[in-house]
């Protein structure tokens, strides 16, 4: 087992990065302020929000080591490994979750993801089988399924994430989800639609712009895809993922091409 897997949960005692205010339910014991559970759920869904998917899977695991019996920071954890591309850890973390809440529809989604990722489609199918027939729903376990389907091909992929849109609690970031899932899908045009759809209820969310920005790269459109991210660099000019797409889309325009054959030239 690699690093990673061994700090989950209860690992590092290290801050993370987030500087931003306390939550309010945090609490003092013997004088030192100890920030709670709810605080550290609170910052990693802004980071996951942000597409500052490492920062928050330690948010994530914070939140954990301060009460276990959150089910969404179990569900983050596995949704973040996914995100860094660490597809067997999150299968494995989604086991273990999985111990303490068998059955429970949102982990089942977040393993049917991991299990698709890793290649075990037959696994993924039954977990995704078994998600939407538990207790409760929510917006992720139809975007799993979608998924789910989607790589196997099926039309009725697009039904589940209509069905995922659909869900009372979801909004814009959603569509970025699912258009997340069409870029590692290699299916840019369907995704530029929902990232559009984010960017549209969510115009001051600087990484649907950078999300809508990926897509149109990826179909070829250097030029909006650059505008894009201009939009998303003016929302937030510290926001990391929209500077590393920007340089790269730049650095493939014939005006980036252009400009760093002159500099060679100048040599």
């Amino acid at each position: 087992m690699n690093g990673r897997f061994s700090r989950l949960e209860f690992g590092s005692r290290e801050e993370p990065p987030s500087e931003a205010p306390l939550h309010t339910t945090d609490k003092s014991q013997e004088g030192t302020l100890t920030r709670s559970a709810d605080h550290f759920l609170a910052q990693a869904t802004r980071a996951n929000r942000r597409g500052e998917f490492e920062s928050a899977l330690q948010l994530y695991t914070r939140a954990l080591r301060e009460d276990r019996s959150r089910i969404v920071a179990w569900v983050g954890q596995v949704q973040m490994l996914v995100e860094l591309g660490e597809y067997g850890e999150a299968r494995l973390w989604s086991d273990k979750a999985l111990e303490a809440f068998r059955s429970n529809g949102d982990l089942l989604a977040a393993k049917a993801q991991a299990c698709l990722r890793v290649g075990d489609t037959r696994a993924a199918q039954i977990c995704s089988d078994a998600s939407v027939q538990a207790a409760g729903s929510g917006p992720f376990r139809w975007a799993s399924r979608g998924e789910t389907l989607l790589a196997q091909g099926q039309p009725r992929a697009r039904d589940c994430f209509d069905k995922c849109i659909a869900e009372p609690a979801a909004d814009w970031f959603d569509r970025i989800v699912i258009a997340r899932i069409y870029l590692y899908h290699h299916k840019p045009a369907a995704a530029l639609e929902f990232a559009s759809h984010a960017v549209g209820l969510a115009p001051a969310e600087p990484y649907a712009w950078t999300v809508r920005a990926k897509c149109l790269f990826d179909l070829g459109e250097t030029g909006k895809a650059e505008e894009c991210c201009r939009r998303a660099l003016e929302l937030d000019p510290r926001l990391l993922v929209a500077q590393n797409l920007h340089k790269t889309v730049v650095g493939t325009s014939p005006a980036g091409v252009f400009n760093r054959l002159k500099g060679w030239l100048r040599r």
